[in-house]
């Protein structure tokens, strides 16, 4: 059995000779996550598809622990349409985190509101918001305007 950071070392190895640097500009990442992927760091989502992609890799041989490392150069017509099956199920589960995201923010909106409007119907209201009121405001706009962002490239 082999892990998914075995099989990236051993692309490395065959790949780049081992070496980070060039190993990291073919994948557009840091050296140090080259080394932690060779290592124990599980990768994000997108160094693996661009590993599929770039090297034509199964998801399944980087996938699975019973893979044999080194065997990552067949890719049959059976595990491309795997490939697709798992990556349309991890499709699917980000986009369900984004959405109870986005409802978890839409609630933290309509409490917002709420207690800027209680705030505002009291006698004795400043008229000024204090420094922290202000950033968690724009902290919860950036947080939306980065989701529909996200959104909006898929």
């Amino acid at each position: 059995m082999s892990t998914i950071n075995e099989k990236i070392d051993d692309i490395a190895v065959k790949e780049f000779k081992g070496n980070n640097s060039s190993f990291a500009k073919a994948m557009n990442t840091s050296e140090a996550n080259i080394r932690n992927y060779r290592k124990e760091t599980m990768p994000k989502l997108d160094f693996i598809v661009k590993l599929h992609d770039l090297f034509e890799i199964s998801f399944e041989y980087l996938l699975s622990e019973n893979a044999e490392i080194g065997s990552y150069n067949i890719e049959d017509s059976k595990s491309f349409s795997q490939d697709q099956d798992l990556l349309i199920k991890t499709l699917k589960a980000e986009n369900n985190l984004l959405k109870e995201k986005l409802e978890f923010l839409s609630e933290q909106i309509e409490f917002y509101k709420g207690k800027i409007e209680f705030l505002s119907l009291q006698t004795n209201v400043k008229k000024t918001q204090t420094a922290k009121e202000i950033a968690e405001g724009l902290k919860i706009i950036d947080e939306i305007e980065n989701l529909f962002i996200k959104k909006s490239v898929k």
